[in-house]
């Protein structure tokens, strides 16, 4: 939906300009400013996003359990290949993100009013590089349309504890883990005033939808 949303703000300010419907225009290597692009050679951008719609856990529900998982929490930079690609421009960067999930489960006893508790805790910590291409045709002053693919790493810590009499009083036990990470995404932007815009991605970064703010420097 928010993707929808800003890519509408894009695509009305593209189609707002009068020079977006000459072609020469567009692939012209010279600028002015009436060409102004929210994303051109001298752009350097960050993003503070939080993302929805997964989680690497399994969590299922049952009597005395507690289950959640956290937004995704990302970071990213971005800033052009030196040179001009073809009809636009490629930002490459880099993409941080982080996601927490638990379980928790107790089972309670009527011996001496006490209860056995269970506790699962996942944290996920995502470091990857990203490049996305920026089409002049897609991107005017204001807003954008853009795609790109992402490369990394995703490194997984797992804890388990519990005071259950049949393991060692407490038990705990640690574990990490790292896998490759590889995705595909589209996005949309649109700058609100000069340097501060909202955007909306889709594709799998640390989450499969994410939107915030975007800073422009």
């Amino acid at each position: 939906m928010a993707l929808s949303i800003i890519s509408s703000h894009a695509f009305s300010s593209i189609a707002g300009n009068p020079k977006s419907k000459n072609k020469s225009y567009w692939l012209s290597e010279k600028r002015n400013d009436g060409g102004e692009k929210c994303f051109d050679e001298n752009t350097h951008i960050i993003n503070f996003g939080v993302g929805f719609g997964r989680s690497y856990a399994y969590l299922y529900n049952a009597a005395g359990a507690s289950a959640g998982t956290t937004p995704a929490f990302s970071v990213t930079y971005e800033q052009p290949w030196p040179k001009k690609l073809g009809p636009g421009f490629l930002g490459v960067g880099a993409y941080f993100g982080y996601q927490h999930t638990y379980y928790n489960y107790n089972y309670y006893y009527f011996y001496n009013n006490g209860a056995y508790y269970y506790d699962h805790s996942w944290n996920y910590f995502m470091v990857a590089g990203r490049a996305a291409y920026h089409w002049d045709v897609l991107n005017s002053k204001n807003a954008e349309v853009y795609a790109g693919v992402l490369i990394g790493l995703r490194f997984q810590t797992y804890t388990y504890s519990t005071n259950d009499p049949g393991n060692s009083d407490p038990y705990k036990y640690n574990q990490s883990s790292v896998w490759p990470v590889y995705s595909v995404f589209a996005g949309a932007r649109w700058y609100f005033v000069k340097n501060f815009g909202l955007f909306a991605e889709l594709g799998y970064g640390i989450s499969y939808a994410t939107g915030g703010l975007s800073i422009k420097f």
